[in-house]
This record gives C-alpha cells, sequence and structure tokens, in this order.
C-alpha cells in the first residue's frame, strides 16, 4: 500500500467505485478532481482506468421467479483473470454450478447444489467475471466477504463460503427460495398485523447489521425474500458500508458523489444529497417500507417515475396520512408493490406516527436507533402507547408553519392562533376530565360488580357470571340516572357481553335502548349511535332475522354514506343487505345492491385476493333465493384456488365457503356432498373453533335437513340427537326452537311418535313471532311443526300450528315472498287433503307446482315431490292422474336412489287410490 492509504481506505474506494463507475466520464472526471487527498483520487482514478471502453455496466437480468436478482446488480469486479464462461456442472470448491438464476454485466449468480457426498443442500454462488479484471477491483469483493462473514443472524441470508478456484473469486451464499416481501404480501392479501410481523423480522435483521458496525444502504422489499415457511431474509449487502464508533459510516467525507446504485424510492435524502450516512438512513428506508406496507403506496412519489422525480419527491415532498391514500395511485406499475391492506384504517394514530418520526427529513429527529423503532412497533402490535404518538402533531405544527412561514409572520394572526390554541387546549383539557371521570365511573362500577361476586352476600352460593351481571342490570337506569353518557357507555359494554354469550333475549332490549339514549345524547349520526345500531344489527345476523337487518340496515347504511364513513365498513353493511333481501324474498333488491358493491369492492381489494372472492359467498345466498342452484354451485366452485390459498386467519371463511358448496351440491345430488364431507366440516369447525360452535352446529343442522328430505329419517335423527348434546336450554328462542321443530320431525318420520302430539302442542305455543323469531327462520320452524302433526294424522293439530302462517295482514312481507307462499300453500293442500276436502287441495298445490316452474333451473327432488303431492290430490278427488304421474317421472332426480316417495308413486298406478298416504314427506 502506497505512503498515506490507509487499510481503512479499501472500504472508501470500494463504494466510491460503485458510485463512479456509471458516470459519464466527463462528470466523472470532474468529481475525482474535487476529491481528497490525492492519493486517494490517483488511486480511484486507476481503477476507473482498468474499465474496458465499451460500455458494460449496463445490465441484462436474467428474471427467475422466487430469486432476488438485486444481488446480480451489486456483483463486485474479480481480480484474477478466467477465460472460460461457466457451465452447469462445474465444481468450485464442494459445489456444482446447477442453474444461472441471474446475470449482470460484472457476473453473475448461480444456484449450486453441495456435490462432496458430505450433505445435500443448495447454495446462491455469487461468482465474479474473469474478463472485468483491474486493479483493486478485488477490494470490493473482499469487503462484502468480509462484511457477510461478520453477519449471522437467522433474518440475514448468511454466507456459507468463500473461495477462488482456476482464477474466479466466488461467495457462497444462503439459497432463500420465495418471493419478495411485495410479492409475498400482496398474493397472499395479509393483513396489516402480518405485514409489520414480517417487516419486525427485517427489522431485527438491520439491528443485528447495525450492532456489528455495518449499514446495510439499500433497504427495499425487493431485497427482502419471504421463504417457504414466511419467515423473512435480509438480502444484499453488496453496498453496505462500515460505521465508526458514533455510527456514521466511515467513509463519510467522501460520498458527496450521489449514490448511483441506491433506489430514490427508498433512499434517505442525505443518501441522494451525498451527505454523511449512519444508522438513520436504514431507519428511513425501514419507515418507506412500512408506509408501503400500511397504504400500497410509496410515501414520496410514485413507481414508474424517473429516477430524477423519485429524488425530488423524496427531497421535496410530505407524505399524505396513511389513512388518506388510497393504495392506487402508484401509476401504471402498481402491481410491483405490495397491495393496500384490507384493513389499511387500522394504521391510523398510532402506526402513522410511528411511520412518520422514521421519515423525518433530518436524520437527528428519526429515532436514534433501529431498536426504538422496533419497541414502538411491538407496542403497536400488542396494542400499547407507542412513544413517537405525542410528538407527532407537534412535528406536523412545525411543517405546517415552516410551510407557511410568510403567512404566520402576522402578529394579528399570530394573537388568533394562540387563542385559538388555547381554546383548544381548554377544551381537550375538558374532554380528558370527563373521559377520566367515566372511566372512574365505569371503574367502580366494575369494581362494585366483581365484589359483589363474595359468597357471604349470597348465602354461600358463589354467584356466576350472568347472575352477577343480572343483578348490575336491573340497577343500571337508578345507578346512572344523572350519568347518561356513562351509562350509555356501560350499555354498550353489556350489550357486547350479552351478545358474546348468545343471550339475545337480553342483549336486545339493552341494545334498543342503547339506541335510544345515543340518539337522544347525540343525534343520530352520531359515532356512538351508529355503533349503538351496528350493535342492534348484529344480533339480528346473529338470530337469522333478516327483517331486522333490513329495518335497521337500510337507515343505518344512508347514515354512514352521510358521514363519509370507510369503505370497509359500507361494504360490510351491504353485504349484510343482500343476504337480507335475498332472504326476505327481495330478490331484486338483492340483486341491486350485488350491483352497487362489486365495484366498491375492486376498490378496497384486488380481484384475485381471498377478501375479493369471497364476496361470492353472498351471491350465493341471492342465487339459491333466486332458484340458480347450478349457478350457486359454480359460484362455490369457482373459489376452489381461494379456497386452497387462503391465509391462515381466513380459515373460518373457508368452512363458510365449504357448508355452502357442501348444501347447494346435496340439493343437486353430486357425489361429492356426502354425509362423510359433512361430517369433515364439523370436525374441522370444533377443532378452529371450538366443540359446539355456530357453525358446526349449523352444519349438523344441514345434514339433518338433507337426510330427511332423501327419505333417511334414522339417519337425520341420529344427527339430531348429536346436534342435542350442543343445545342447552338457556340457549334464546331464536336459536333453539328451530332445532327442536326439526328434531320433531325427524321423531316423528322415523317413527318415534311417543309424546310427539304434546311436543307439537308447546312448539305451537313457543313459535308465535317475536323479536327473537321472525322471518324464514320463524316460518320454516313452524313449518316442520305443521308437518309433524300432518305425519301425526292430526289435522287439527296441523291446523293451529298453521294458523299463524295464514295471517298475512300480522306478517306483510310474506306477500313479497315467493317461495315461502309457495312453502306455505304447500301445506295448506296437504292439511284441506288429509280433512278430506282433496278438490279444495288442488288449488294451493297447483300454485306450489307454478312456483316451481317459474324458476328457472331444476330443482330436483322437491319438484318431483310436489308434482306426486299433486298426483295423490288428483286421485283423491277422483280425477285423472296419469299425466300428472307421467310428469312426476320426468321429475324424479336420476341421481336419487331408492326413496319413501317410490312407495307412492307405486301405489298411484293401482286401480284404487291409496288411502292411508298423508304426511310422511
Amino acid at each position: 500500500m502506497k505512503p498515506g492509504l490507509q487499510a481503512a481506505d479499501w472500504q472508501q474506494l470500494s463504494a466510491l467505485f460503485d458510485e463512479l463507475v456509471e458516470l459519464p466520464a466527463a462528470v466523472r472526471a470532474e468529481r475525482l478532481a474535487a476529491l481528497q487527498p490525492p492519493e486517494l483520487a490517483a488511486r480511484l482514478a486507476r481503477m476507473l482506468a482498468s474499465l474496458p471502453e465499451e460500455d458494460e455496466d449496463a445490465t441484462v437480468l436474467v428474471d427467475v421467479p422466487g430469486y432476488n436478482t438485486r444481488l446480480v446488480a451489486a456483483l463486485s469486479e474479480p481480480t484474477l483473470s478466467a477465460t472460460t464462461p461457466p457451465q452447469p456442472g462445474d465444481r468450485l470448491g464442494a459445489w456444482c454450478l446447477a442453474e444461472l438464476l441471474g446475470e449482470g454485466g460484472m457476473g453473475q449468480v448461480w444456484r449450486a447444489e453441495r456435490a462432496d457426498g458430505l450433505y445435500q443442500g443448495e447454495a446462491a454462488i455469487k461468482l465474479l467475471r474473469g474478463d472485468r479484471a483491474g486493479p483493486g477491483l478485488g477490494a470490493r469483493f473482499a469487503r462484502e466477504r468480509a462484511l457477510l462473514g461478520r453477519l449471522t443472524h437467522p433474518g440475514i441470508a448468511r454466507m456459507l463460503d468463500a473461495g477462488e478456484q482456476d482464477g474466479r473469486a466466488y461467495l457462497v451464499l444462503e439459497y432463500v427460495p420465495g418471493r419478495t416481501l411485495s410479492e409475498h404480501v400482496r398474493e397472499h392479501d395479509l393483513g396489516l398485523v402480518e405485514r409489520v410481523q414480517l417487516l419486525l423480522e427485517v427489522a431485527r435483521a438491520v439491528e443485528h447489521a447495525h450492532a456489528q458496525l455495518i449499514v446495510h444502504r439499500d433497504l427495499k422489499p425487493g431485497n427482502v425474500m419471504v421463504d417457504e415457511r414466511g419467515r423473512a431474509k435480509l438480502l444484499d449487502f453488496g453496498i453496505a458500508g462500515l460505521l465508526d464508533d458514533s455510527g456514521h459510516q466511515a467513509d463519510h467525507q467522501l460520498t458527496q458523489i450521489t449514490g448511483r446504485r441506491l433506489t430514490p424510492a427508498y433512499a434517505a435524502p442525505e443518501q441522494i444529497t451525498g451527505e454523511a450516512v449512519g444508522v438513520a438512513s436504514d431507519i428511513y428506508s425501514l419507515g418507506v417500507m412500512l408506509y408501503e406496507l400500511a397504504s400500497g403506496e410509496l410515501p414520496f412519489g410514485k413507481r414508474g417515475l424517473s429516477r430524477t422525480a423519485l429524488e425530488h419527491a423524496v427531497l421535496h415532498g410530505q407524505a399524505r396520512r396513511i389513512t388518506r391514500t388510497t393504495g392506487s395511485g402508484d401509476g401504471p406499475e402498481t402491481d410491483a408493490g405490495p397491495g393496500r391492506p384490507h384493513d389499511a384504517d387500522r394504521a391510523a394514530g398510532d402506526l402513522e406516527a410511528v411511520a412518520a418520526k422514521a421519515l423525518r427529513k433530518n436524520p437527528a429527529e428519526r429515532y436514534a436507533t433501529v431498536g426504538a423503532f422496533i419497541d414502538d412497533l411491538e407496542h403497536w402490535l400488542s396494542q400499547r402507547p407507542v412513544s413517537v404518538r405525542a410528538e407527532d402533531w407537534r412535528h406536523r405544527v412545525r411543517l405546517w408553519l415552516r410551510r407557511n412561514a410568510a403567512l404566520a409572520a402576522g402578529t394579528a394572526l399570530v394573537f388568533v392562533a394562540l387563542t385559538a390554541g388555547l381554546a383548544v387546549s381548554l377544551w381537550q383539557r375538558s374532554q380528558a376530565q370527563a373521559a377520566a371521570r367515566q372511566s372512574e365511573a365505569v371503574t367502580r362500577f366494575l369494581t362494585e360488580l366483581l365484589s359483589s361476586a363474595n359468597p357471604d352476600k349470597h348465602g354461600g352460593h358463589i354467584p356466576n357470571v350472568l347472575e352477577l351481571l343480572e343483578r348490575s342490570r336491573a340497577e343500571l337506569p337508578q345507578r346512572f340516572a344523572d350519568d347518561p353518557v356513562t351509562h350509555a357507555r356501560v350499555l354498550e359494554v353489556m350489550g357486547d357481553t350479552y351478545a358474546d354469550m348468545n343471550r339475545f333475549d337480553i342483549a336486545i332490549p339493552l341494545a334498543e335502548e342503547l339506541v335510544g339514549l345515543t340518539q337522544r345524547l347525540w343525534g343520530d349520526d352520531d359515532p356512538a349511535t351508529l355503533r349503538a345500531l351496528r350493535l342492534r344489527l348484529r344480533l339480528d345476523t346473529s338470530l337469522s332475522s333478516p327483517l331486522g337487518v333490513i329495518a335497521r340496515g337500510e337507515p343505518l347504511l344512508a347514515a354512514l354514506e352521510r358521514q363519509g364513513a370507510d369503505l370497509s365498513d359500507r361494504l360490510e353493511l351491504l353485504y349484510q343487505l343482500i343476504v337480507a333481501y335475498a332472504q326476505a324474498g327481495r330478490v331484486d333488491d338483492a340483486e341491486r345492491v350485488r350491483a352497487e358493491a362489486w365495484p366498491l369492492v375492486l376498490k378496497l381489494f384486488p380481484a384475485t385476493s381471498f377478501d375479493a372472492q369471497y364476496f361470492n359467498t353472498y351471491v350465493y345466498h341471492l342465487r339459491v333465493a333466486q332458484g340458480r342452484l347450478a349457478d350457486a354451485e359454480k359460484l362455490m366452485l369457482d373459489l376452489g384456488p381461494a379456497i386452497a390459498n387462503a391465509p391462515p386467519q381466513r380459515a373460518r371463511f373457508v368452512l363458510q365457503l365449504r357448508r355452502h358448496l357442501w348444501n347447494v351440491q346435496a340439493r343437486l345430488g353430486r357425489p361429492a356432498a356426502t354425509a362423510a364431507a359433512a361430517q369433515a366440516i364439523v370436525a374441522d369447525a370444533e377443532a378452529l373453533l371450538g366443540p359446539g360452535n355456530v357453525t358446526a352446529q349449523r352444519m349438523r343442522f344441514d345434514l339433518a335437513r338433507q337426510l330427511a328430505e332423501r327419505g333417511q329419517w334414522g339417519e337425520a335423527l341420529a344427527v339430531h340427537e348429536a346436534l342435542a348434546a350442543h343445545v342447552h336450554a338457556g340457549d334464546p328462542p331464536g336459536l333453539r326452537l328451530p332445532l327442536d321443530a326439526a328434531a320433531l320431525l325427524a321423531r316423528v318420520l322415523a317413527g318415534q311418535t311417543q309424546g310427539a302430539a304434546a311436543e307439537v302442542q308447546r312448539l305451537t305455543e313457543a313459535l308465535r313471532p317475536s323479536p327473537l323469531l321472525t322471518g324464514p327462520n320463524w316460518v320454516e320452524a313452524t313449518g316442520r311443526v305443521v308437518r309433524a302433526a300432518l305425519a301425526l294424522q292430526r289435522p287439527d293439530l296441523a291446523g293451529a300450528a298453521l294458523a299463524p302462517l295464514q295471517d298475512l295482514e300480522a306478517q306483510p312481507w310474506l306477500q313479497r315472498h315467493a317461495a315461502l307462499q309457495s312453502q306455505i300453500a304447500q301445506w295448506q293442500g296437504e292439511l284441506a287433503r288429509q280433512r278430506g276436502a282433496a278438490l279444495s287441495s288442488l288449488e294451493p298445490l297447483r300454485r306450489r307446482e307454478a312456483y316451481l316452474d317459474s324458476l328457472p333451473q331444476p330443482q330436483g327432488l322437491p319438484h318431483w315431490a310436489a308434482q306426486l303431492d299433486l298426483a295423490l290430490s288428483l286421485r283423491r278427488a277422483g280425477q285423472p292422474v296419469a299425466e300428472a304421474l307421467a310428469r312426476a317421472d320426468a321429475l324424479r332426480p336420476a341421481w336419487l336412489p331408492a326413496h319413501p316417495l317410490d312407495g307412492l308413486r307405486r301405489e298411484l298406478e293401482q286401480p284404487a287410490a291409496p288411502g292411508a298416504w298423508d304426511g310422511r314427506f
């Protein structure tokens, strides 16, 4: 080494060479002339002079899916010459070249396999081109090898080996199959929490590098691979630099040259302007990645802009708040980014403040260390306060004053600003004091509630949670008579609690009281009122009450639109309305809302994402209501790839998709819809959500219904008995009574009639319309009681059970529900026939037949059964049945095995009319 040139200067030479090699010759000479000391500039000039005259800096990369070709762009030049091009099968030490992953102007990256027999393994070999030899270029390669050798962290692709063979220098690096960070989160449609967790892994790797006095200098999603197990790995320390003891890059006095190898969108302002680079630069890049993962957009500039435009945006632009972005503003190359998470609104407040802190223009104002950045991300994940939230609003005020210095200079305006600030402070103080008083009141209430569990106060009996809540609920009006705000807060908590306990009989009056109280206190459009309405709507959904969803959902949707509510909140309500309209027989309204909702879905989610695909499940309910069973099946089958690739946090929704597919395929007689397949869904639901969960109960109920319709009454009864183990007397009527009615019908059809008449009478009385049991759920439950009474040959009981369904003045919504009207007509016809009025039964049975004929696609088993029922009434009325029987034969599903109704069909062919057949199906 020449006098005056220190060992550390090799690091400076390497970094400067990276920056100067791509500059035009004239600009390069000008920059060299300005460098100090002269010895360093002269050495660098000789290195640059060794390059061939042709432009070999232009890089052509081979894009290999699953591997980061950014490694190639950072390849260092060799110091040795080797003229033979590498080929698959070449040996480098213990490794054999297998596949070229990428190639650039200065070298190649190969996938290699272990070839010495000690163990099997893969690696990425960074192989330097021998025809780029020149004095001093080996220093860059040695620098990278030295840096990687110091990094041993599970989040950093480690160096496995290094060496030189046949004039070629090479590095053996860990091979990381997978996708880049942006590709991974976009393809798996990860939510905000999962994205932050991945960024935390990257940040911990960067923290380790900083602990080894190494700054990465080129952090970006393309340099992070997520492997097949979902773990993030940081790659490419090719332009990393060493730090001095102060945490700044050791060659900072020589970095006045713009870093041409940097990625401007992720580079810190000081990197672009050539100022000192330190740990703060990597923190800035992590902040850009956080902002992009949370919003789908870059904080400064857009993808696809020129380098100059991006640099200008970084130096002079201001980032919008994450929650004010749309995720669709990155120009024609939006697909290159991570996409906006479906729950981006969760970034509001704390996470926005963390990103803003990391993205400060002044390095001194950013996080002091990556560890502090990690702490705040961990606090956000655990829902604890972050350290920077308090200072965030002050920083924004400073920025505003800086941008509006001339306007703020006037004394009058300063006075107004101070006055307004004082008023805001006083208002905030008042609000804080009110919140503190409210919290204290709620805390005191809960403390007294828990302390009342002392068995000495209950005669030695230890009360359960429900007993404590019931006692405190009775005291609410008097307890908070003078504090309606706290009363509203307690009502909201208790309403949620009772809803979670499935005590809808208590939760509903609490929710209605809460709605009335919030409307009186704050008006119809206040957020507290909207939350109360959503709680009430949640209860309607849990009780399968489409009438309640419609009655409360329509005005709630209008209020959300007036308030400019988040798109996700409005979409959730539109989803509920599609299903509710379909179940209430208002298929035209459901179709209208479906057409309105789909463009909004595409605004919020990528079309290929699971959340967008899941929209099919709402359309499924509409297609079933329209009688388009084949179309409903296709919707579910089209979701096959979405089900197979669904992220883990969507497992509960996958169960719903599988349940819907099984139901429609069972109705269509598909071979896949077996009882074993249904039980598999039950088992998966209980494994995921616990025994007795609602999804498992509904799947068992669906299976029992399909078995009963196929005449397998014993099997259906066995399923009901298994279901009964999870039904308790304390369950709300809206959930318990439909199950009781279905179980009764299964017992009667299976021949277990003892006590059945008394159960019919009990359920007839219990199944009176109420807020806890309304709409189609009530009609279907009542219809099962009617059918049980008919099967018992008790027309008197059947008539009493059917009477409420015929009272259209009390149930005006039924007049619009063609499907339920046709079912009620079926029961009316069967009852008339059993009473001996066969001729009178024909009209309602023909109405049922006309409705089924009007549907656009075949209905299978129900249509065949209705046609045979009509033929039975024709025979009883003494009318010809040949045409009706021929049509029944044409309607019998080809897939259906032997069925009890086949016996009725044979009897109808006999000369004497059957006299004993009634109510058996």
